[in-house]
């Protein structure tokens, strides 16, 4: 995937043709590890990092409606608030933002 461009609060991160339907695309920027899922045709941004052993696994686990479940030890989490459904602790959700084709994440405005 080529560099990300963006204007300091959104980032351009992928084609979203890139983000397959039910699964993820694990995107690596400097300061952040994220899981980008698409689920029901709906994209969703969370930090990939799962709190429980601090193993950048989200993207490679399965997914259940609107939780990720991690592969490692089977915490699950809320894709749209990164609330613990399994487990404890929580995740950061970053706002996706599709523009001609292109998804970017706002990087300052997570949760």
């Amino acid at each position: 995937m080529s560099s990300p461009s963006g204007d300091g609060t959104k980032v351009r991160v992928a084609r979203r043709a890139d983000v397959p339907e039910g699964g993820a695309v694990r995107i690596r920027l400097a300061d952040h590890e994220i899981a980008l899922w698409r689920v029901h045709g709906v994209l969703h941004a969370v930090s990939n990092t799962c709190p429980h052993q601090h193993v950048a696994a989200l993207h490679s686990g399965s997914h259940d409606g609107e939780c990720v479940t991690c592969p490692m030890h089977g915490w699950t989490f809320s894709l749209r608030t990164g609330h613990a459904v399994r487990g404890s602790g929580r995740i950061r959700v970053y706002p996706v933002h599709e523009e001609e084709g292109w998804v970017a994440i706002g990087l300052e405005e997570a949760i």
